[in-house]
């Protein structure tokens, strides 16, 4: 069985090289941040919502955070 560092470093890394594939899109590395971010609090809280995620990993407005990746 991973443990949740293990699967923590998967994601992180995994969003990184998502990221790493449009390196002048900031939109889509913003998803794969807002992913990663959002992957590890639930592995540690699997009852939160993504905007719980966001405020927990943020200091920036939530609203603002999602409309970095929303069109």
């Amino acid at each position: 069985m991973t443990s949740n560092k293990g699967i923590s470093d998967a994601v992180s890394r995994a969003a990184n090289d998502v990221g790493d594939l449009a390196p002048e899109n900031e939109q889509a590395r913003d998803a794969a941040d807002l992913i990663d971010s959002a992957a590890l609090h639930y592995l540690e809280n699997p009852g939160a919502i993504l905007r719980q995620a966001i405020e927990a990993s943020r200091d920036q407005d939530v609203d603002d955070v999602l409309g970095w990746v929303q069109d």
